[in-house]
């Protein structure tokens, strides 16, 4: 016997207690039989036949709260979504302030040199009146 074939004799995996699905048949009969495999399961895990509608409106109100949590989550990611969109424009409006406020201080520099040349060119103006002043006398 080779080495495959020792695994699968010897295997209890491959035992198991209901046949394949295609050897299963659908009569009620093999379907009745099943959830009685089934609840005997049940049993064994503390679960009896009169709780199993408890159990089941215990499931629908899961869902139901499930559902309601999935809203929120879809509810809370648009939130997000529009909290990133309103931080871009924010972040777009800062630097537009920056570029406002370089420009403005580009500007009042520019203005400055035009004082001190305005000033100067009026000191000149009136350095050449009081020099004109003595040729006219």
């Amino acid at each position: 016997m080779g080495k495959k074939q020792g695994r699968k004799a010897g295997n209890p995996k491959n035992k198991s207690a209901s046949p394949p699905a295609k050897e299963r048949s659908s009569s009620p009969a093999t379907d009745q039989s099943l959830t009685e495999n089934d609840f005997d399961e049940m049993r064994e895990e503390g679960f009896s036949p009169s709780n199993f509608s408890e159990l089941k409106e215990e499931l629908r109100t899961q869902r139901k709260e499930t559902k309601n949590l999935e809203k929120k989550v879809e509810e809370l990611m648009a939130r997000v979504i529009n909290a990133e969109k309103v931080i871009n424009e924010m972040q777009e409006m800062k630097t537009m302030t920056r570029e406002i406020r370089d420009k403005c201080t580009s500007f009042s520099n520019r203005l400055d040199q035009l004082e001190e040349r305005v000033s100067a060119i009026e000191d000149q103006m009136n350095e050449m009146k009081r020099e004109e002043k003595p040729k006219e006398k």
